[in-house]
């Protein structure tokens, strides 16, 4: 049980789920690209709110729903916008309940004007039980319709996480391969070399050091072996991703005909493609888990110096 946080196991631990966060941002990157491309998020955007407004297109509402201002907006090269936000979203309802109420508006404006300006339907049915709730209030009136409109939204990503569950496996297996990303010889060279797997898990308590577009090029250049180390040692900037190179990337990657090493290999890349595939998030608190484990069981001689520290270590 030695290393730079007491324990071994733990080190390596850390080391591992670090690089699978890095991983899975990159990942989660390049699956919003792709979503940008295709449009996915503000298709599924748009079925939503046809549900919401009456689940028909040509609903007299849902013309005037997109017509208003604060949606109009939020519209660039015709496109429908991927992200409406649920106050834009109830206002705009609100507005179109009351168009004889310009202005501010009661409780009681709302309520009749749902009942006689909108036309019957699920839209008008819906909003009636959404603010027969409150306190008949406006203002509790807007924020249960933004509750309506937020469990909606889940619903809707629910529908996006499982559309793009095929693309974060195919991007993952990029991903890995491109990095040679094998989980088995990650934990080897972390177990193996402490001088490596003191400077990752150092890298994983510091991660906000300030790093430039070109110190993160030439980082993940070196990290694949697309570029040779400099004579010189780099700088403080550039250091902690460099040392990911040390785990990652093709260079020391051995004998690529050796068959036994491959069918090592390609077991280690199904482990971090199914590791990334998990998401950031998931990772993200799995690392704060570990980086809390260590301060939950300090020696009582070290409590002195956490308590002095300005600020504990954060991922």
């Amino acid at each position: 049980m030695t290393g730079l946080l007491g324990s071994t196991v733990l080190e390596v631990a850390i080391g591992i789920a670090f690089i699978y966060l890095l991983l899975a941002i990159f990942c989660t990157t390049a699956n919003e690209w792709i979503a940008g491309v295709f449009k996915s998020r503000g298709a599924l955007l748009k079925q939503g709110i046809l549900q919401l407004l009456g689940g028909d297109a040509q609903n007299p509402i849902v013309a005037r729903f997109y017509a208003h201002p604060l949606i109009k907006a939020l519209v660039r090269d015709d496109s429908h916008p991927s992200y409406i936000a649920a106050r834009t979203f109830a206002k705009t309802i609100m507005d179109l309940a009351t168009p004889n109420q310009p202005g501010s508006i009661s409780f009681e404006d709302l309520e009749s004007g749902i009942q006689k300006d909108l036309p019957p339907g699920s839209l008008q049915t819906s909003l009636l039980a959404v603010i027969q709730g409150t306190d008949k209030k406006i203002e509790d009136a807007q924020k249960a319709i933004e509750g309506w409109y937020n469990d909606n939204m889940d619903r809707v990503n629910g529908w996006y996480k499982r559309k793009t569950q095929l693309w974060t496996l195919i991007v993952a297996t990029l991903i890995t391969v491109a990095t040679n990303a094998d989980t088995l010889r990650i934990a080897s060279r972390l177990w193996l070399e402490p001088t490596v797997r003191s400077e990752i898990v150092e890298a994983a308590q510091n991660p906000n050091r300030p790093v430039t577009a070109s110190d993160r090029e030439e980082a993940l250049a070196r990290a694949l072996g697309w570029k040779d180390r400099p004579a010189t040692p780099p700088s403080g900037r550039v250091q902690s991703a460099e040392t990911l190179g040390q785990v990652l990337g093709w260079r020391d990657a051995g004998d690529l005909k050796d068959v036994s090493k491959w069918a090592e290999r390609i077991i280690g890349w199904l482990l971090t493609i199914l590791a990334v595939s998990l998401g950031a998030p998931f990772w993200f608190d799995v690392l704060n888990r570990f980086m809390n484990l260590r301060s939950a069981g300090n020696a009582p001689s070290e409590k002195g110096k956490l308590q002095s520290a300005s600020t504990p270590p954060a991922v």
